[in-house]
């Protein structure tokens, strides 16, 4: 019969039952594999995903309205660019959240003195409103060539424009306006240019009788003049021509046969 010994039996160990922590890590990582391969997977696409749209781009934006702000005493006097192009970087969600139509370029130029000068558009001399996270990186042109004259404020008289003519046997005898003479304001270099302030056309086809328009028009084409008195009252007075004056050709204000022309009232002297 064999013997064992009671030592060796003693120490030998018998097994224990696992623990909560070791259950818990067990259907952690050796349970349910194919779900939590899944779910690792739908995890990382989405975090690339947000990664992605974080990550900043660049965008050109065309159009952008450029704004000078200039000394109260000049006028720019050339047609500078009215727009510029706007390179901007920013993540994609930012870039989207602007509203393109509000955006402004505005330049500083009010310590230029008149005459020819170069706005040079940087990050650093411009001013736009842009939301925190997008930052400017360049302007298309750079440089902006602009002219810089005093401004200039001139009195000119008043011209009546007239198209077509009265009925054989009437005259025009009389032509006024009210004010007779209108103030004008711009740069220098384009106001001493004008001699006469010219309303818009006022016909005379068919008229037999006196008439009074109110706010006639003051037509100055240039855009950089400004109008302050922009409309005039016209008074003409007409009359059946006198049976001398057709004999002899005398008191007509056009003469015949007038189809079109312009007339100055009776005005005082230009200031």
């Amino acid at each position: 019969m064999p013997f064992q010994d009671i030592d060796e039996a003693t120490d030998t160990p018998l097994p224990q039952p696992p623990t909560q922590l070791e259950l818990w890590l067990r259907k952690i990582f050796l349970e349910d594999w194919g779900l939590k391969l899944l779910a690792l997977a739908i995890a990382i696409v989405l975090w690339l995903s947000v990664a992605g749209q974080n990550k900043p781009v660049t965008q050109r934006i065309s159009g952008v309205q450029l704004n000078f702000l200039r000394h109260e005493g000049l006028e720019i006097s050339n047609d500078p660019a009215s727009s510029v192009e706007v390179t901007v970087k920013g993540s994609p969600n930012l870039l989207d959240q602007m509203n393109l139509r509000d955006l402004v370029v505005t330049v500083d130029i009010s310590n230029q003195k008149a005459g020819e000068r170069v706005v040079r558009l940087s990050p650093d001399t411009v001013k736009m409103e842009l939301p925190p996270g997008v930052t400017i990186l360049a302007f298309r042109p750079a440089t902006i060539p602009i002219r810089l004259e005093p401004t200039m404020e001139l009195a000119l008289d008043v011209e009546v424009k007239f198209e077509g003519r009265v009925p054989e046997g009437y005259e025009v005898t009389s032509i006024s306006a009210n004010p007779s003479m209108i103030r004008l304001r711009g740069p220098s270099d384009r106001v001493s240019l004008l001699q006469k302030a010219v309303t818009e056309t006022v016909r005379l086809d068919g008229r037999k009788e006196s008439f009074s328009l109110s706010r006639v028009a003051i037509n100055i084409s240039d855009p950089k003049i400004e109008i302050l008195d922009p409309n005039v009252e016209v008074r003409v007075e007409i009359a059946e021509r006198k049976r001398d004056n057709m004999k002899l050709g005398v008191g007509l204000v056009d003469g015949p046969p007038y189809v079109a022309g312009i007339i100055s009232p009776p005005t005082s002297t230009r200031r």
